[in-house]
C-alpha cells in the first residue's frame, strides 16, 4: 500500500506537472503569437513610413520644380511687361516728337513739362546724373531756343532720368516726352529729321 500510495502521489504530481506544461507552453504560444503579430504591425508600419518618406521627397521635389516653374513664368511676364512699357514709351517718344517736327505742338503746348522736369531734376539725388548733368539739364530746359546738338542732349539726359525714376515717379515720363517734343520742334526749325525719323539715318 505504501507503493501505491507512493505510486499515486507520483501520479498526482505528474498530473499536475502535465497541466502546469500545457498551461506554461498554451502562456508561451499566446505572447508568442502577440510578439509575432506586433512584429507584423511594426514591419508594417516601417514599411508604411518608408513609402511615406519616398512620397514625401517627390511631393518636395515637386514643389520644387513648381516653385522654378512660377518662377520662370514671373519673370517671363515681367520681361514682356517691360517690353510692352518700353513700346509704349517708343510710340508715345515717336508720336510727340513727330508732332513737334510738323508744327501740330510748339514750346507753349509743352511748356507746361518745364515745371516737372526741373521738379524731378531738382529732387533727384545724385543717381543717375552727376551734379554736373543735372546742372546742365536745368540750364536746357530754361533754354526757350535749343540747337540740335542741345536738343539730343536734353533728350539724351531725360532718357537718363526716365530710365532712373520710372518706376518711382509718372512725372519721369513726363520729363521724356518734353525732351521728345523739344528735339521735335528744334529738328523742325532747323529743316531736319530727328535720326530715329528719318528713314535715310538707318
Amino acid at each position: 500500500m505504501l507503493i501505491r500510495l507512493s505510486f499515486l502521489r507520483h501520479k498526482r504530481v505528474f498530473q499536475l506537472g502535465d497541466r502546469m506544461d500545457y498551461l506554461t507552453i498554451g502562456l508561451l504560444v499566446a505572447v508568442l503569437g502577440l510578439v509575432v503579430s506586433t512584429l507584423g504591425i511594426v514591419i508594417s508600419l516601417t514599411r508604411s513610413v518608408g513609402e511615406l518618406r519616398g512620397r514625401l521627397t517627390g511631393v518636395e521635389r515637386d514643389v520644387e520644380s513648381l516653385k522654378r516653374d512660377v518662377e520662370a513664368l514671373r519673370s517671363e511676364v515681367r520681361g514682356g511687361f517691360n517690353r510692352l512699357a518700353n513700346t509704349i514709351t517708343s510710340a508715345n517718344e515717336i508720336t510727340i516728337e513727330y508732332l513737334g517736327l510738323r508744327g501740330v505742338l510748339n514750346q507753349g503746348d509743352v511748356g507746361f513739362l518745364r515745371t516737372v522736369i526741373k521738379g524731378l531734376a531738382s529732387t533727384a539725388t545724385t543717381n543717375p546724373l552727376t551734379p554736373e548733368e543735372r546742372k546742365r539739364l536745368l540750364e536746357l530746359v530754361d533754354k526757350d531756343d535749343l540747337t540740335i546738338e542741345e536738343a539730343e542732349e536734353l533728350y539724351r539726359l531725360a532718357r537718363k532720368l526716365y530710365e532712373e525714376y520710372i518706376d518711382k515717379t509718372p512725372d519721369a515720363f513726363k520729363a521724356l516726352l518734353y525732351a521728345a517734343a523739344m528735339r521735335g520742334i528744334t529738328y523742325r526749325k532747323y529743316g531736319r529729321k530727328p535720326p530715329n525719323l528719318d528713314p535715310t539715318q538707318s
